[in-house]
């Protein structure tokens, strides 16, 4: 029945109004199918009133229903429930006929988490059972969900990612059923297998994925007061974000880190990592933030100073800690404070000679001011509040939806909370269209479909069906699904664009590249560099350059002024007309910074590209954003 969800013919002849007052009619003639075909054509335009919107789903559901399609009849009733738990009344009798997934779903809706959790086991699907048993807080029938899950996954370790979260998930379950020896075994399991996972998955160029391992990691440290994971999660964390130039996002990850540390008592992690973020703060163009890591910094020293002396440490290492704090507080002109720490350097049980000399450092700074100090941490609007989702769930869900279009639209559709009214309604296309693919699996026109209707989703969820659909032996779906994932701005996209790149069909070659130059965000500047370096076809190259032309970072300006003084003709070509295009201050402030550095070649293009944006090379302030 594919064809009920084909808009070709139908959404362009009429109006939402007119496509649901002919449903009405169809309807009133029993032609069942035809009015789901207008129905779902209405439901398309997505951005009418809400009134009218409701009114026409519910004509849909009971078109449904007729036709004895219940899962779709249910799902159209999932969305005018709007996604409410404990909320929602559902027709019995829609519940009744529904799978046990499906059943499982909707009971959640309803709020009977545990009914819920029986119907997920019954359907085969572990992982969303031992969640909703963990949201009823059985911990007992969590762990063992989780542990035949583990078990299963770590006999053959084809996913050790999966196989990771599966163990973490036992540990967690097993530590809140009080089983502290089953708890470690878990801890020390899942530990290794995230390490190992995280070495193949940045590797294969899924460091996004290696992220979450690593972050994983730190949540183990935490539970189990091993902070050797927590430290070695951050710093990977920290290497992770600042490579992807998510410059806010590692600035607010090394205040955690240093807090973390501290909160520890490991004064010395703690130092260290404020000293990485004071160096990387100033880099970065933020003064007042590498202020306050040095200030912070200067403080955490003194904290071990004087944890060492508490503990009975050698002198030595005390005066070390000391001089660390004196060196911190001299960057910032703290001369009062640094007198003081001589003071009390003289006063440490130290040989004479030392004593001498600090005393007498200490003297010279007597009459001395601390300067004042613009130190402020990330403001609050830099923040990035919402924090990392439970990968531990939320990545184990993906795993065992193996790319169901039909399964992450329904996520969509019933995540609670303030989703928008066009995205759900996106959703619910969506899952309708692909319940009808789903059924017909050899169908290339039901996958083009699924492609079409996934396509304005835009949501990280929606990338593994994407990515399954990229597999499909028919060209032209590949080439769909290549299109779709254009609109995706996440670094995963990259994966199969990089993919595609490689397809022996030309048509899916062509998509590839169209995707790539649509891939312009910040944390895309590496994977777009890796590709440029690596093409071999022009077109692909030219591709990543037009890409990377619209980029406001100073890493992919500094490539591209290097593309204009050493690259082929051709490509010095296509950056030179890009960035004609182009509106962005970055590479103006890099260009002029590079004219007396560079080779003719490239001075000559780039006053090409500036005299063409109307800005003389010699002062060349920049423009407003691309």
């Amino acid at each position: 029945m594919i064809e009920w969800y084909d808009p070709a013919g139908v959404e362009d002849e009429a109006g939402f109004g007119y496509l649901v007052a002919r449903a009405r009619a169809a309807l009133g003639r029993d032609e069942g199918g035809q009015a789901v075909r207008l129905l779902v054509a209405a439901l398309r335009q997505a951005h009418v009133r809400e009134d009218e919107y409701a009114r026409a789903a519910a004509l849909l559901r009971d078109a449904y229903a007729g036709l004895g399609r219940y899962r779709e009849a249910l799902t159209v009733e999932w969305y005018r429930t709007g996604a409410q738990p404990g909320r929602a009344p559902v027709a019995e009798g829609l519940l009744r006929r529904a799978l046990p997934s499906d059943q499982a779903r909707t009971l959640l809706l309803t709020g009977e988490v545990r009914r819920a959790a029986e119907a997920f086991e019954s359907a085969g699907l572990l992982v969303r059972a031992a969640i909703a048993f963990e949201q009823s807080r059985e911990w007992g029938q969590a762990r063992a969900l989780w542990s035949r899950l583990a078990q299963s996954l770590c006999a053959a370790p084809s996913d050790l990612y999966a196989a990771a979260l599966a163990q973490f998930n036992l540990f967690r379950t097993s530590h809140l059923a009080g089983d502290a020896r089953a708890a470690r075994a878990a801890s020390v399991a899942a530990t290794h297998l995230l390490e190992e996972a995280a070495d193949r998955l940045e590797t294969s160029g899924l460091r996004e994925r290696a992220f979450d391992c690593y972050q994983v990691l730190i949540s183990i440290g935490r539970q189990t007061g091993v902070f050797e994971h927590v430290l070695e999660g951050y710093v990977n964390i920290l290497r992770i974000l600042q490579e992807d130039h998510l410059r806010y996002y590692a600035l607010q990850t090394y205040e955690e880190a240093v807090i973390a540390a501290r909160n520890e008592g490991e004064f010395v992690a703690a130092a260290t990592l404020a000293r990485e973020m004071a160096a990387y703060a100033r880099k970065q163009g933020e003064p007042a933030v590498a202020n306050y890591a040095t200030m912070a910094e200067a403080s955490l020293w003194q904290g071990v100073a004087k944890a060492s002396g508490e503990r009975g440490a050698p002198p030595s290492l005390v005066e070390n800690a000391l001089l660390a704090a004196v060196a911190s507080l001299g960057e910032l002109g703290q001369y009062r404070s640094v007198g003081a720490l001589y003071t009390r350097l003289g006063e440490l049980a130290a040989e004479e000679r030392r004593r001498t000399h600090y005393a007498r450092a200490g003297r010279r700074y007597a009459d001395a001011h601390d300067e004042r100090v613009d130190a402020q941490p990330l403001p609050a609007h830099l923040r990035h509040e919402a924090g990392f989702p439970d990968v531990w769930h939320v990545d184990l869900i993906e795993w065992e939806q193996q790319g169901s279009a039909a399964e992450a639209c329904a996520d969509v559709l019933l995540e609670p909370g303030p989703s928008a009214d066009v995205t759900r309604r996106r959703a619910l296309v969506g899952r309708l269209v692909a319940l009808s693919a789903e059924a017909d699996p050899s169908s290339g026109r039901a996958a083009l479909l699924v492609c079409g209707a996934l396509e304005h989703l835009e949501l990280y969820g929606i990338l593994a069906p994407l990515e399954a659909l990229a597999r499909r032996p028919e060209a032209e779906v590949r080439a769909a699904a290549l299109k779709a994932l254009s609109r995706f701005l996440y670094k995963r996209t990259f994966v199969t664009v990089r993919a595609g790149l490689a397809d022996e069909s030309p048509e899916v070659v062509r998509a590839a590249t169209s995707a790539l130059e649509q891939l312009r965000f910040p944390h895309a500047f590496d994977p777009l560099a890796r590709v440029y370096r690596e093409a071999t076809r022009p077109e692909v190259r030219h591709a990543a350059l037009r890409a990377l032309g619209r980029i406001e970072l100073v890493e992919a300006a500094e490539l591209l002024v290097g593309v204009l003084a050493f690259g082929a003709a051709d490509d010095r070509r296509v950056v030179v007309q890009t960035l004609k295009e182009s509106r962005g201050r970055v590479f103006v402030e890099v260009a002029n910074a590079a004219l007396g550095e560079t080779n003719a070649t490239a001075r000559g293009a780039i006053r090409e590209i500036l005299n063409a944006r109307g800005i003389a090379p010699e002062r060349a302030p920049g423009g407003g954003a691309n």
